[in-house]
């Protein structure tokens, strides 16, 4: 029930579902009670008990306002900082294993979110969520999710309770929020604290309970594997079940226990399955007490039974669960360390130099500068999964925007494939006249029409035998001719044009393409049959604003295009561009950030790139891009406005309106004493923005 005067509302519906009677929105009524009373209902007639309990912290605890889309910008964004105070390892981990967990996600509208600690964005995949300016407003680097700013969400709502939470629709606080469903997940690390935040937003509002499913099983593979990178000084054991049949949990069954220990036998540090598997309620009943405490196995008798029995042996819990306990490293080489506190995840991996050697092996090696030590994981991921499905001669569709290196992925796998001496041939499906690509493809006859060469013509069919075809811009090739692609990829025999024999051909095919081949199968302009004959494996590469390495590789090119370019004086972004760089949407990707770069570096004189440096219509684009609502105020429109003079109805023409422009950007200056975001908030206007006027006008702070 609410309160006494809706009790007469609310009677006779005690024995509806969640829906109500004839599918009344419960968590809605109740929300729209709340707005009218400003009182949090209690009991669980109308909404969830933890939704009961959401709602009350954000009005009793976090003195939030119930009935506004979201709160002042000052509380919503908290400043998006190159560094974080997550560490440098730990963060790149974190990012390359969520844009791993992307790709479990492509054909969905969910948005993958990691936040520190805090309830601070570091980190975005947007699957291609098409959201409302709210909405793209939430996403931005730097917002902070935590209950007491935005009210009780997936996210923030998970890591002040530390277990995995979600809500959907007007369950959520804030009215910004409603239109979507939000799940979110704390990781945590050896030691039980909190390390960041897990977290997703889809626009199908009543999927939160299957969100919060993967979610939980995401967030289990991600602590184990943090864990196996980053857990403290000591030996790993390894922990699993003895009989499968036993009564426990799912995540019991499926992942190992992981604990780590010293050289004394105390506990350093155990994941979520091993707490669950040793019967510990939670980390601070085990750490720092003896193995065999906790147990019943002592460090000693773990040495002697582990020494004859290979590695592994079976022991029986206290409780009287048997496990099997294992661990990679002999006992006899564990090297006790001076001293072993119980660490966040704040080093590099406690494994050996030649564990990381040999996986390392297991990829192909990515050329990059001499002087630059940046490894790009997410080429590296395509890459080694790509060089896997050549070896077997699977076609591969490359997906993604244009600019991404689809064709460069298409190179390094041929250099690093089994068909590296043999030729690579592409061709642009996209550039290539209809009426002439079927000749390019298929070669023709000597004499076959008018203008046709005396000897005929082989055709990239024939020209890349033994080899890989790539067909870029697959997406753009005419109707008719896919029947033809598809035949003779059925058959890998092709019919010069013109010819009456066929030749066969042994060749890889590799398609790209930046369009979404589904929705073309769906309208018509696809055929399903080629599009499924091309897809034996898909790739995706992200765009350079979902990279989980963007900032290093931003630094990356940076270094090469130096070298191309043969500046001696190294160059350098200031925090003031590596906070435009990091927001900008870039919708020409890498392509674009290159030639950003090489603009740049040719325009600087100094040791400092400037804000006056980049192109202007890079500025220009951030300004005008779908994005830039993401930066204005819930009330305020995506046109700058200036102080309209007395009489300029007239119109007084372009000069005087930029007179007066230029004297509004100088009295907010001046007003703020130099400082950007606040000059910005005057004039109601982005930072990239004033950047980009004061560049025009040439002001400085």
């Amino acid at each position: 029930m609410f309160m006494h005067e809706n009790e007469q509302a609310i009677s006779g519906r005690e024995a509806e579902n969640e829906t109500g009677l004839f599918g009344v929105d419960r968590p809605g009524v109740a929300w729209d009670w709340m707005k009218q009373t400003e009182q949090a209902p209690f009991g669980a007639d109308w909404v969830r008990p933890q939704v009961a309990e959401a709602w009350s912290r954000c009005l009793e605890d976090h003195c939030l306002r119930v009935g506004v889309d979201l709160p002042a910008g000052d509380r919503l964004q908290q400043g998006f900082r190159p560094g974080s105070d997550l560490p440098e390892a730990v963060r790149t981990s974190l990012t390359v294993m969520i844009y791993k967990v992307k790709l479990f996600l492509r054909e969905t509208n969910v948005t993958l979110l990691l936040a520190d600690a805090a309830g601070t964005l570091i980190h975005v995949m947007d699957a291609g969520l098409q959201l409302c300016p709210i909405g793209r407003q939430l996403v931005r680097l730097g917002v902070n999710w935590h209950e007491a700013s935005i009210g009780n969400n997936g996210m923030g709502t998970a890591g002040l309770l530390r277990e995995p939470v979600a809500f959907e629709g007007k369950e959520h606080f804030y009215c910004g929020l409603h239109p979507f469903a939000t799940a979110g997940y704390p990781i945590t690390g050896p030691d039980g604290s909190l390390t960041a935040l897990l977290g997703a937003v889809t626009d199908r509002r009543d999927s939160s309970k299957s969100l919060l499913g993967f979610l939980r099983l995401a967030g289990y593979l991600i602590e184990a594997n943090l864990f196996e990178r980053h857990s403290p000084p000591g030996l790993m054991l390894r922990l699993r079940p003895a009989d499968m049949t036993e009564s426990l949990g799912v995540q019991e069954c499926l992942l190992d226990g992981l604990v780590s220990v010293d050289q004394s036998g105390s506990i350093l540090g155990a994941n979520r399955t091993g707490l669950l598997l040793m019967g510990a309620e939670n980390h601070d009943s085990i750490l720092h007490k003896d193995l065999s405490t906790v147990t019943g196995l002592g460090f000693g008798d773990l040495r002697a039974r582990m020494a004859t029995g290979g590695g592994t042996i079976e022991h029986t819990l206290p409780s009287g669960t048997r496990l099997i306990i294992e661990t990679d490293i002999s006992l006899s080489h564990v090297t006790p360390p001076t001293s072993c506190p119980v660490r966040n995840l704040t080093g590099d991996s406690s494994r050996s130099a030649g564990t990381r050697a040999s996986e390392r092996s297991r990829i192909p090696a990515i050329p990059a500068a001499p002087s630059s030590q940046f490894r790009d994981v997410v080429l590296e991921t395509a890459l080694y999964k790509a060089v896997g499905l050549e070896s077997r001669k699977i076609p591969i569709l490359i997906t993604g925007e244009s600019g991404v290196g689809k064709d460069y992925l298409v190179r390094q796998m041929r250099a690093s494939g089994p068909r590296s001496t043999q030729p690579l041939v592409a061709i642009n499906c996209g550039a290539i006249p209809r009426e002439l690509i079927a000749s390019e493809l298929f070669g023709y006859e000597a004499g076959s029409f008018t203008g046709a060469r005396i000897r005929g013509k082989s055709g990239k069919f024939v020209e890349a035998d033994k080899g890989i075809l790539f067909l870029d811009e697959i997406g753009d090739m005419a109707l008719d001719l896919q029947a033809t692609l598809l035949r003779v990829l059925d058959t890998s025999e092709i019919v010069p044009i013109g010819g009456a024999k066929s030749i066969p051909v042994d060749v890889h095919v590799v398609a790209a393409t930046n369009r979404n081949l589904p929705e073309s199968v769906q309208k018509g302009t696809f055929r399903r049959d080629l599009y499924y004959r091309l897809n034996g494996a898909q790739i995706w590469l992200p765009p350079l604003r979902e990279r989980p390495d963007k900032m290093k590789l931003i630094q990356h090119m940076l270094q090469i295009e130096q070298e191309a370019l043969a500046i001696s004086e190294p160059k350098q972004l200031g925090e003031e561009l590596w906070q435009i760089f990091m927001k900008h949407p870039w919708p020409g990707n890498i392509r674009e950030l290159r030639n950003v770069l090489r603009s740049s570096l040719a325009m600087t004189v100094g040791p400092d790139i400037r804000i006056t440096d980049l192109p202007p219509d890079f500025l220009d684009e951030m300004e005008h891009s779908p994005s830039r609502t993401e930066q204005m105020p819930d009330h305020g429109t995506s046109e700058y406005r200036t102080p309209e003079p007395r009489g300029s109805e007239q119109g007084t023409g372009s000069a005087v309106l930029a007179d007066w422009e230029e004297q509004a950007i100088r009295s907010a200056l001046a007003a703020s004493s130099g400082n950007i975001s606040r000059a910005a908030r005057m004039l109601s206007i982005t930072r990239a923005t004033l950047y980009h006027k004061m560049a025009r006008y040439g002001l400085k702070k």
